[in-house]
């Protein structure tokens, strides 16, 4: 049952898909039983980074797609693995999912333009034109048969088991997928959960850690990129909650091959908040835009040599009471048959090298590059 698809979804997407979320989901009848803590339907979806119109994003996603699963497996109260399952109504409003085709090939930068493409925004930044610029790439590969969606998930899950792991499938051969390290945010029984996820030092397997992790937090250009991300977060929250709090200092997040520097911030929300209305508030944060953010998009607009597509775009789930948990589409790939796309971005600030953001979006990518390889 979908619950939105084309690109013509009007000025507000967010808006629109809240509305048509809300007649699918009011017109799903549950079948089975009803046990403790019985959550509800909920439809699962995303979003494209930026508005397309009628230009799809590759590998042909609309600017946002949700859909009510007829099988939900969720935990019980007491830890017990449940299964729901769903039954579409007359009220849901279907929309097709786009016909399946071979995208264009996407033009993507090599090493020489991406490090031209820093120092000019760098030089965009030394001008006044903003403080922060986000710079995405992807790269392209092709196998000799189709790639499986669900066996890359499986390796994700694998190496990554702590990130939010997503993959929407439009049911046509076409398929976005990832693990995340940052939630965009969370809403549940009026609590907001958030994060600030900036700033990057490498490190592999056998690496003195510590010593890395106090490098990272001491650094200059990385405090001052995972601050600009967190400051966001907080004055776009604090009006649409009854408190809002996070630590004064960041703590370091452990990955396969990078560490992050992350705050969490959590709130009571005010009455009536809705998880599409924050996604709509919050996204794109500085962590994968720049700031401010009306001067980043244009930047990244002007510079970048294609669009996004739905990479960075917000990931997750939303319920008949405005409920619902959505993470940052990073980290993640596109597939359209026997083709992937994987994705990686880097912040631009003050202070970045343009040959240490090359490597950072190479080691971004590494562990993607390593499931499809597994596959």
């Amino acid at each position: 049952m979908s619950a939105g698809g084309d690109g013509d979804l009007g000025r507000d997407r967010f808006q629109e898909i809240r509305l048509r979320v809300k007649r699918a989901l009011d017109a799903a009848s549950h079948r089975g039983r009803t046990p403790p803590g019985f959550p509800g339907a909920i439809a699962i979806g995303g979003f494209s980074f930026a508005e397309q119109g009628a230009q799809l994003g590759w590998p042909g996603f609309p600017d946002a797609s949700f859909f009510v699963p007829a099988v939900v497996f969720w935990k019980g109260v007491s830890g017990e693995t449940i299964e729901t399952r769903w039954t579409p109504g007359h009220g849901g409003e279907g929309i097709p999912s786009p016909a399946r085709r071979e995208p264009a090939l996407a033009p993507s930068w090599d090493r020489a333009t991406w490090i031209e493409a820093v120092r000019l925004t760098l030089d965009r930044i030394r001008d006044g034109g903003c403080s922060k610029a986000v710079l995405a790439r992807s790269v392209e590969v092709r196998m000799d048969r189709r790639i499986d969606a669900i066996g890359i998930m499986e390796s994700l899950r694998t190496a990554y088991p702590t990130c939010y792991r997503f993959l929407i499938a439009d049911g046509n051969g076409n398929a976005f997928l990832g693990a995340s390290p940052e939630r965009l945010v969370r809403l549940v029984d009026g609590e907001i959960s958030s994060e600030a996820v900036a700033g990057t030092q490498r490190c592999e397997p056998g690496d003195d850690e510590p010593a890395l992790a106090r490098s990272l937090t001491a650094n200059a250009k990385d405090r001052s990129e995972h601050a600009i991300v967190l400051r966001h977060l907080l004055e776009t929250l604090r009006p649409l909650c009854d408190s809002l709090h996070a630590p004064e200092e960041p703590e370091v997040m452990r990955l396969l091959h990078l560490l992050h520097l992350r705050t969490p911030v959590r709130g009571r929300a005010r009455d009536g908040a809705h998880i599409l209305d924050l996604v709509s508030r919050l996204h794109p944060t500085p962590a994968i835009a720049g700031w401010p953010r009306r001067e980043a998009l244009a930047w990244i607009d002007h510079v970048e040599p294609c669009g996004r597509g739905w990479y960075a775009g917000p990931m997750g789930w939303v319920n008949g009471t405005g409920e619902g948990d959505f993470a940052v589409g990073i980290r993640s790939l596109a597939l359209c048959g026997e083709r992937a796309r994987i994705f990686a971005g880097a912040g631009i600030v003050e202070g970045s090298d343009p040959e240490l953001e090359w490597n950072e979006t190479e080691l971004k990518m590494k562990g993607i590059l390593d499931a499809v390889a597994r596959d």
